[in-house]
């Protein structure tokens, strides 16, 4: 592995102190065994590296300083391999409940539900790629959760109240074509 050019001190203070080249230099001493860990443990790369950014997180919000009895290499390869241990127990209680649930038997109306959602889903759409491109732009947004203001700057709007005034027509012309739709009265009732 070579010479450590810093101190376990100096490595905990890097840490702390946030000092990028201490950083840089712990990033190339664990990286390897820390991916090797998780990529062996049904992990990918990526995965690896937010590991080791919570494990940089572990260390410096812990409100005492460690005495370390190891090489700061070791401890800090301990810390990531709990925070990935327990990361696989949640995974695991979460594909557990999912296949569970995916297993449970299906009822005929959720099934009915399902095809009633799908049906409406398909009528909103085909009447939505009739209204105007701009209508388009400022439901898709405001359904995205932009805010007025974020949707009046990236259209290039004059104004919030000219942006809610074209919002509102948007919205009844869409639902005006909607209610016209001869399958809308049979989709709205559920029949």
């Amino acid at each position: 592995m070579g010479k450590l050019r810093y101190t376990n001190n100096e490595l905990l203070e890097g840490v702390y102190s946030r000092d990028s080249r201490v950083i840089k230099y712990i990033m190339g001493l664990v990286w390897v065994p820390v991916r090797d860990l998780v990529i062996q443990n049904s992990g990918k790369e990526d995965d690896a590296m937010n590991l080791i950014q919570e494990g940089f997180i572990a260390i410096y919000t812990k409100t005492e300083k460690p005495q370390l009895t190891a090489s700061f290499a070791t401890y800090f390869y301990a810390i990531c391999r709990n925070i990935w241990l327990n990361e696989l127990r949640i995974r695991k209680k979460e594909s557990s409940m999912l296949s569970s649930i995916e297993s449970a038997p299906v009822m005929a109306e959720e099934v009915d539900e399902e095809q009633l959602y799908e049906k409406r889903r398909q009528l909103y759409l085909k009447h939505f790629k009739k209204i105007t491109k701009v209508c388009q732009d400022i439901l898709k947004m405001v359904s995205n959760g932009f805010s007025n203001e974020d949707i009046t700057a990236e259209l290039a709007f004059s104004s919030v109240q000219y942006m809610k005034n074209r919002r509102t027509v948007c919205n009844k012309k869409l639902m005006d074509m909607i209610k016209e739709d001869p399958q809308y009265k049979e989709l709205k009732y559920g029949l």
